[in-house]
């Protein structure tokens, strides 16, 4: 086997891996867009300490509440949470990452409107002794802001005389008590989305049949793996030269790397140039073909491979195919 046969089914697979990785992501997107914008909002009652008054029928005056409705909006289409430009933070397909800085200001200015703070500039017009108390002896918050903030606040009045210089501190504890506590939840929710990920991969290999020792069989031996090859190379390169997926943050990346899928699949024309899919002529074809056991360890393998493979997400395929083309294209120049 040359090493142009390995490079053109190299590229093959990995479209294929690209192409699928994509239908698990949207079906992500759909199906679990409720689910994961609601993390955000959990993820603020058990920071701010009302996760009793989650449960509650009447929780519209929960400081939670208050905060999500004032600076969060749920996009009602999950497709276009990476279009939509708004000022508030635009909750999409994954628990969201706000800025400390800005949850800070927002939360402060939040807790200024409950205590009935008029001054806009209320760090400088109150001491912040006096905010500490006015936190503490109000019924509106809950233990934890009251421990966490009185926390914070005391120490910064003990190391610092200058007001200035308690306020700037006290933000940057806060600041670094969010992280914290978003550092820990992302984990969780990156755990919970890879195993989500790999249910769907199970999923969609079994349904489709994408069995990789089979695959890479089956274009070893084809005469038109070259032109699948070939075409899914000129599409890719053009797309890249026009529009530079790598150049475009990570929501517009995704958007960027679907549109050069579908642009691909469009040139392709058809999808069953690849070997996937169920065939149960001759009983089940050369892929159970003798139905021995032999036979069906490989396919069995076959489809742990493409169900890690497919896992791993479309961006990872996407950066690795364009480095094989890369490969083939100044290959290809040379010769």
């Amino acid at each position: 086997m040359t090493l142009s046969t390995i490079i053109n089914i190299a590229v093959t697979l990995i479209f294929i891996y690209l192409a699928f990785s994509f239908i698990i992501l949207a079906i992500q997107e759909r199906i679990f867009f409720n689910l994961k914008a609601n993390k955000l909002k959990d993820f603020i009652y058990e920071l701010l300490g009302e996760e009793q008054q989650k449960n509650k029928s009447d929780k519209s005056d929960s400081l939670t509440e208050r905060f999500f409705n004032k600076y969060l909006i749920l996009s009602a289409n999950p497709s276009q949470s990476s279009k939509v430009k708004q000022q508030k933070v635009l909750i999409s397909k994954k628990l969201e990452r706000i800025p400390a800085e800005e949850f800070v200001a927002n939360l402060i200015t939040l807790v200024a409107e409950i205590l009935n703070y008029e001054d806009g500039d209320f760090y400088n017009k109150y001491e912040l002794t006096q905010i500490m108390e006015d936190i503490k002896n109000s019924d509106y918050f809950s233990e934890k802001i009251k421990l966490e903030f009185s926390r914070m606040a005391r120490t910064a009045i003990n190391r610092f005389q200058d007001k200035k210089e308690q306020i700037n501190y006290l933000d940057k504890q806060l600041q670094s008590w969010y992280n914290r506590s978003i550092e820990e939840a992302l984990e969780i929710d990156d755990r919970e989305s890879k195993n989500i990920s790999i249910i769907l991969s199970v999923i969609i290999v079994l349904m489709f049949n994408i069995d990789t020792v089979n695959i890479i069989d089956n274009l070893s031996k084809s005469e038109i793996t070259s032109n699948i090859s070939n075409t899914i190379t000129e599409v890719m390169v053009s797309n890249s030269q026009s529009t530079p997926c790598s150049d475009l943050d990570n929501d517009t990346e995704l958007d960027c790397i679907q549109d050069q899928v579908t642009t691909t699949m469009m040139a392709l024309d058809r999808i069953d140039i690849f070997p996937i899919g169920w065939n149960f002529s001759e009983p089940l074809k050369e892929q159970f073909k003798p139905l021995d056991f032999p036979h069906i360890i490989k396919a069995v393998t076959g489809w742990i491979l493409s169900i890690i493979a497919i896992s791993q997400g479309a961006p990872f395929w996407f950066n690795i195919l364009n480095d094989l083309i890369n490969f083939k294209s100044s290959k290809s120049a040379k010769n």
